[in-house]
């Protein structure tokens, strides 16, 4: 396998299209998820240049609700012009990206008047995981503690916990039909984990190649050549209990179980749609990890399968 070029300073930037097609696309996303107030954020702008057209979400939720209409937050943008910054200094809609140190820091802040005040630095736990940048394509990973505050009508919500952000630049055409699984867990700095798996029903694993993830263990990065998710109960369409089971370049084992905290039913875009999840995973041999699981569903390919996932 080749190796990918180093990323530097302008994989801050929004990258120069590598291609004419419509369909070009990149993302630019930051999250957390706070204990104890079982609080979490996404915030998800989608940047289409050869439309001239972005989008952004920003959404707040906790254990009350999982519904757009009745979580603290939600803003959905899908159709916005391309802004006039650049990513590293990015304005748009009451959001603001500020880069404090190429590919480490950033200021991230929102503001919807009367609605929500976020006020947040991310720092890199380790460096980006990005083993897959070639022919002016790429993805990237990287677990940050996040510290700061939100305010939620007046309400103010201390942060200072995990988090992650990720980018993509490639072709993400809306038509296409996904069922994916996004999931990781972070202790501190020297033990997480990134899984990421295709769907069969309540089953995953992966298909093998450089998306699929990693493991952080006493330190040491590796990724992974194997993992399956199931789940292992639900209620009402969204995983409640998951299992991870998986294995890294170095032959170490993953063995996760994780248990929901909140979630959030989020339409990200028009192909995707995702049970947004807090979690907190007993790893076997490890500390408690928080993160997430972000079970991702083509709405066309969700209906016809919901039944059988055992709902109730």
């Amino acid at each position: 396998m080749n190796t990918p070029p180093p990323l530097t300073a302008l994989d801050d930037r929004l990258h120069p299209p590598a291609t004419q097609d419509r369909w070009w696309t990149e993302t630019y996303w930051f999250s957390f998820d706070q204990p104890g107030e079982d609080i979490s954020a996404t915030i998800y702008p989608l940047f289409r240049p050869n439309l001239g057209i972005c989008s952004l979400g920003v959404f707040v939720w906790d254990p009350t609700a999982h519904e757009p209409w009745r979580v603290p937050y939600a803003r959905n943008y899908w159709h916005l012009a391309m802004p006039s910054t650049e990513a590293t200094e990015l304005r748009l809609e009451g959001l603001s990206y500020d880069c404090l140190e190429p590919l480490q820091r950033y200021h991230v802040s929102y503001h919807d008047d009367g609605l929500i005040d976020l006020d947040l630095e991310y720092a890199g736990m380790r460096p980006p995981h990005a083993p897959a940048i070639a022919k002016g394509v790429g993805h990237l990973d990287q677990p940050c503690s996040v510290v700061g505050e939100v305010v939620l009508r007046g309400r103010r919500v201390k942060i200072d916990t995990v988090g992650m952000r990720d980018r993509t630049w490639s072709l993400r055409a809306e038509d296409r039909r996904n069922a994916t699984a996004y999931t990781y867990g972070h202790a501190d700095s020297y033990n997480q984990f990134l899984v990421l798996t295709t769907l069969d029903g309540n089953n995953g694993s992966i298909v093998g190649g450089v998306f699929s993830g990693y493991l952080v263990r006493d330190g040491v990065h590796a990724g992974l050549v194997d993992a399956t998710r199931r789940v292992v109960a639900r209620r009402d369409g969204y995983p409640t209990r998951i299992e991870i089971d998986a294995t890294d370049t170095l032959g170490r084992r993953l063995e996760a179980v994780g248990t929901a905290r909140n979630r959030l039913a989020n339409q990200a875009n028009a192909s995707q749609f995702a049970w947004m999840s807090m979690m907190s995973w007993n790893v076997t041999g490890s500390n408690s990890l928080v993160g997430e699981d972000q079970e991702v569903w083509s709405p066309d390919r969700l209906g016809p399968v919901l039944e059988g996932l055992g709902t109730r």
